[in-house]
């Protein structure tokens, strides 16, 4: 017997990263899963490795800023899974630059994605779990950033710090209808959002960051999807409210030195044109809403 048997979780951004993962572990431990995300392939591939536990496992594409595509996910889950036990409001982008050339779309895209998105799939999760009676457990992705921010982040900072103080206000709401919301704050996980600040394996980036960390190394996405089985399982049932962090201990690591024509900056230009890629390829389903 797991954790999580007879209970269904819905997850947003499943289809790779730290939502694949969670998705996986959930799965693991007995649940299963609504995989959420507007990367068809990528939460196709995700609900195969869910059902490789035995558990059912649907895909809704949906792009989280969108009110009616998230609440026909959450009616999706329900009807087909049985309800909603379980919500990890987990998708997100980044979208950085200086102020001085900061444009208004990549602005909105991250409220609208960071902020929107969550404050759409925990309403709509919490309302379904409301009028099923038997409680939930609510985690949305935060960020370290939502404590430390720098040049070129500050925007993708300011959501996330958004994030963690919505979580508290919805603690005190959710509280009485028996439904934990927690937010948590990965640190430098190695997933395609984050690659250009995990860089590649054995590369100069993930070298100095290892380095730079104290437990001596990046983060993996399994590290957060077992904090998310954490707080959503028997041993997180007194906590909500709360937003934890895991990242190895960086925030409190020594400040990068400059990286001007080293191996670090080559690699993070080359990170850079396969995030660029990437979000050529997601962007217009993001603009979908």
């Amino acid at each position: 017997m797991g954790h999580f048997d007879d209970r269904v979780a819905l997850i947003t951004g499943a289809g790779s990263g730290i939502g694949r993962a969670a998705a996986v572990r959930l799965a693991r431990d007995g649940a299963d899963v609504c995989i959420v995300d507007i990367d068809q392939d990528g939460a196709d591939e995700t609900a195969s490795m869910v059902r490789e536990f035995g558990r059912d496992a649907i895909v809704a594409r949906a792009n989280t800023a969108s009110k009616g595509q998230v609440q026909d996910a959450v009616a999706r889950c329900a009807d087909e899974l049985g309800g909603v036990d379980i919500a990890f409001a987990n998708a997100g982008i980044a979208r950085g630059a200086p102020l001085l050339e900061m444009e208004l779309k990549d602005w909105q895209d991250q409220l609208d994605v960071n902020l929107t998105g969550v404050f759409l799939t925990v309403q709509a999760a919490a309302q379904q779990m409301a009028k099923q009676g038997r409680g939930g457990r609510i985690v949305c992705t935060a960020s370290l950033a939502a404590e430390t921010t720098g040049p070129g982040i500050w925007s993708y900072s300011a959501t996330k710090a958004g994030v963690r103080i919505m979580v508290r206000g919805w603690a005190q709401e959710l509280g009485p209808h028996g439904i934990t919301v927690n937010a948590i704050g990965p640190g430098v996980i190695d997933t395609p959002l984050a690659a250009g600040l995990a860089g590649g394996e054995g590369g100069p980036i993930r070298q100095a960051l290892e380095i730079r960390t104290p437990v001596g190394r990046v983060g993996r996405p399994e590290d957060i999807a077992g904090l998310v089985a954490f707080l959503c399982g028997p041993d997180g049932e007194f906590m909500t409210g709360s937003y934890l962090i895991m990242d190895g201990g960086l925030r409190d690591a020594r400040a990068r030195q400059d990286e001007a024509g080293t191996p670090i900056a080559e690699e993070r230009m080359a990170m850079a044109m396969q995030s660029m890629d990437r979000r050529r390829k997601l962007q217009p389903l993001i603009d979908e809403r």
